[in-house]
């Protein structure tokens, strides 16, 4: 495969990845070497990518909080973690996160489990729940 027909083949497969759902820049990466595309290629790639807005780990950051806030019983290290995981830098998560660590997102959280999953637990147990899901004792 010459170098410009790679280019092409790894367009498409990182535009029909993209295409399911939303993915950072490392998951289109490690997509790509896992179809055994050259370095080079790959990044050339993910620069086009980007350029299009296709691929964008601050935005892909930002709707993964507000869905989290939204939908799911995250803490906030729990999320961190999350978003380490997919490739995003640590300068964004934190800039992206920083607004739950000051309304009250944790807390609003474990009232939520308090009053529905931990109700029936006895005290211990649920702060040993909530202490392996990365939330502070001290807020629980």
């Amino acid at each position: 495969m010459n170098n410009s027909e790679e280019n092409i083949f790894a367009r498409e497969r990182a535009i029909k990845y993209i295409g399911i759902s939303k993915k950072t820049e490392t998951e289109v990466i490690r997509k790509l070497k896992g179809l055994k595309v050259t370095p080079s290629v790959i990044d050339d790639e993910i620069e086009y990518l980007k350029d299009l807005g296709f691929i964008d780990d601050n935005s892909y950051a930002k709707s993964y909080v507000k869905q989290c806030e939204k939908l799911l019983n995250y803490s906030i290290y729990e999320i961190t973690n999350k978003l380490l995981q997919k490739g995003i830098s640590s300068s964004i998560i934190e800039e992206n996160i920083n607004d739950l660590r000051y309304n009250g997102y944790e807390k609003r959280v474990i009232d939520k489990l308090y009053n529905g999953k931990l109700k029936a637990m006895d005290d211990t147990k649920k702060k040993m729940y909530l202490y392996r899901r990365g939330f502070k004792l001290n807020e629980a």
